[in-house]
């Protein structure tokens, strides 16, 4: 009687699209690497219209939490490649970018340009920005110097570069060290005086522990806050995924299925109809074959026969 309940309220499509998705998948911590500036993360702020539509660049080095931020026109590639290609005079070109979909980076001329000098690109699922969570901790700084630009009717750019400067010369939060003594190797001079001229005085050993000991203390509290579990959506399942832009009335879901061609770690790849998109487990939900007689069980069940009524013999004799 349960599993005949349990698969009754599987399979009604009112229920499934306006129900919740399914539970979010643990979290899995990317590990400081062991040198600078051999993984860093793009992603773009922005437009801000006030300052005509521009948007800002953003990259961290995944080791160091370097930060650099550049005002760019727009977020078409040729524009993008200009402020990489500067970058990558002055410090070289990395081992691996971590970016989302959004452009320029889901083009062929992002795929080729990082291609040809070697450099390996990984991308978040589509509408997950978790999984570049690194960069996008600091779109709050970022829109913070805009914010406070606009506010005082000072130029952006200085405010912009404040932030960074201030970000990258103080102690980080997690690794102690500041970003720049990292990244750079040596001791920054600022407005206050510096003493001497000398290499950075950090260890790499202590830097890797505090990084593993805080990225696995954040997992633990974020994994119990959301109720993360292992997943049960597999190859071959069919599911509904989660609406991008919901209005007053509409469903969670949109009813149409897709189908699970290939799962890793939460992201999914899903098929219908020859469209082919990229969803994380947790815009999704798991369904069953719809049934379309939403009527309750018990209103299905056939009346009892009515016994043939007759008048009591006693009664036969009564006269009006």
């Amino acid at each position: 009687m349960a599993a005949a309940a349990e698969n009754w309220v599987k399979s009604c499509e009112i229920c499934a699209t306006n129900g919740r998705p399914e539970k979010p998948t643990p979290m899995k911590r990317i590990f400081a690497p062991q040198a600078v500036w051999d993984t860093i993360a793009l992603d773009f702020n922005g437009p801000y219209m006030k300052y005509n539509g521009i948007s800002i660049l953003v990259l961290v080095d995944y080791r160091s939490r370097y930060l650099m931020a550049h005002p760019v026109k727009t977020t078409k590639f040729e524009h993008t490649r200009n402020v990489l290609e500067e970058i990558f005079a002055r410090e070289g070109f990395p081992r691996i970018i971590r970016s989302d979909n959004g452009p320029p980076f889901n083009g062929e001329e992002y795929a080729a340009y990082c291609a040809q000098r070697g450099i390996q690109t990984i991308y978040s699922t589509p509408l997950f920005p978790q999984q570049n969570g690194l960069v996008e901790n600091y779109m709050k700084l970022i829109n913070r110097a805009m914010s406070t630009a606009a506010s005082g009717n000072k130029n952006f750019i200085y405010e912009l570069r404040a932030v960074v400067n201030a970000h990258n010369a103080a102690n980080h939060t997690v690794t102690g060290f500041p970003p720049e003594e990292v990244f750079l190797g040596r001791k920054i001079k600022r407005r206050l005086p510096l003493l001497t001229y000398k290499r950075a005085d950090f260890s790499d050993d202590v830097l890797n522990k505090r990084d593993k000991e805080a990225k696995l203390r954040g997992k633990q509290q974020e994994d119990a806050r959301r109720g993360a579990r292992k997943y049960n959506v597999k190859p071959g399942d069919s599911v509904i995924i989660e609406r991008t832009n919901r209005g007053k009335g509409d469903t969670r879901f949109a009813p149409h299925r897709y189908t699970v061609v290939r799962e890793n770690n939460g992201n999914l790849v899903l098929s219908s109809n020859g469209q082919i998109l990229r969803r994380h487990v947790s815009q999704v939900k798991k369904v069953f074959e719809w049934r379309h007689n939403f009527n309750h069980p018990a209103e299905e069940i056939k009346k009892r026969p009515m016994r043939e009524k007759r008048t009591p013999e006693y009664l036969t004799d009564f006269v009006h």
